[in-house]
């Protein structure tokens, strides 16, 4: 529901925290009072502040909170630069647009400057010569840019790496409806995320798939099994997803003749992982005697002749590895 007077047309982004929410409101209701009030120099200070909070927000959904003495300028620019690529259903990101999000940028950067010679919040000697159309000015240009930030943000909230995997596996995970994950993930951008935040939501991604939640292994499984591109499914996310498939947040091995096939498929683009796979099969021989997974012929011999039919078409260092896993998941009968 829009906030204040009907040319804010201020939002709350789906997926954003209400403590976030609450401080916006704040900030917009004073902007409201200052106006109603016909005090241009509140109003600019107001605006000022609106823009500030909206950029710390998106810092702290990011995990790296602005310093207590952050300019404000950089604050609105480093938080523009999270934001600018965020992918999303209906966000325009092409090259056209996103000069424009970036002029918008610069326009509120200009604020914290405004503020300082014409706002309130400073006991002058002499009151400014604040004319109607620079406070409208003022309005028109840091709104644009709140307007565009907020949009982004909830976006932006969903996809972060500590929220998300603790949705998947953490003490109280979330239940995901159809298509959920699937934008959860776009709203990762996981191509652009650092390899360890890739590997950990895969693994997150996996071990929820593990307990037989099937809208997750839908949208964060499936796509990975029919893709070979490393550009959309990234390397670390694949080999995190691996991870996840055989063993649980506690170390325990959830290996099961599918999952030994589905987690070598996820890693076929990868063009080299013989570190993680020889580190897994080390914890797969401490946890477990060699021997048949399920107990059922079928399916255990299959899984093994899977993983025999790798060996010639990895990379000779992952050979190795994959030979003891095969040897361990299933003894032919004498």
């Amino acid at each position: 529901m829009a906030i204040g007077y009907g040319r804010f047309d201020i939002k709350r982004p789906p997926h954003m925290p209400q403590e976030y929410w609450a401080s916006v409101e704040g900030e917009i209701e004073r902007l409201s009072r200052a106006l109603d009030a016909d005090d241009g120099a509140q109003a600019i200070a107001d605006l000022k502040c609106l823009v500030e909070c909206i950029a710390k927000i998106v810092l702290e959904l990011d995990g790296n909170p602005a310093a207590s003495n952050a300019v404000f300028d950089g604050t609105v620019k480093q938080a523009h630069g999270l934001l600018s690529g965020q992918p999303g259903d209906q966000l325009a990101n092409t090259s056209a647009f996103g000069q424009m999000a970036t002029q918008a940028s610069r326009i509120a950067q200009n604020l914290g400057r405004i503020r300082n010679e014409y706002g309130g919040g400073h006991g002058r000697a002499r009151v400014p010569n604040l004319d109607d159309e620079m406070v409208e000015l003022s309005l028109d240009g840091g709104l644009l840019w709140a307007r565009w930030a907020l949009r982004r943000i909830g976006y932006f909230a969903i996809g972060r790496p500590g929220p998300l995997i603790e949705a998947l596996v953490g003490n109280s995970p979330s239940v995901f409806y159809s298509g959920l994950l699937k934008e959860r993930l776009l709203s990762a951008d996981l191509p652009n995320l650092e390899p360890r935040y890739q590997r950990s939501i895969g693994m997150a991604v996996g071990q929820r798939v593990m307990r037989e939640t099937f809208v997750v292994r839908v949208d964060g499984l499936d796509p990975v099994l029919a893709s070979d591109s490393l550009s959309t499914w990234p390397r670390d996310y694949r080999i995190g997803l691996a991870h996840g498939l055989w063993f649980d947040p506690d170390g325990h091995l959830t290996l099961t003749p599918a999952s030994v096939q589905e987690a070598l498929s996820v890693l076929e683009p990868v063009p080299d992982c013989a570190d993680d796979l020889a580190g897994w099969v080390d914890q797969i021989e401490t946890l477990r005697p060699p021997g048949e997974l399920s107990g059922d012929f079928g399916p255990d011999y299959q899984a093994q002749q899977f993983v025999l039919g790798r060996i010639t078409a990895r990379p000779s260092a992952e050979r190795s590895a994959l030979k003891r896993l095969a040897a361990n998941i299933y003894t032919a009968p004498f």
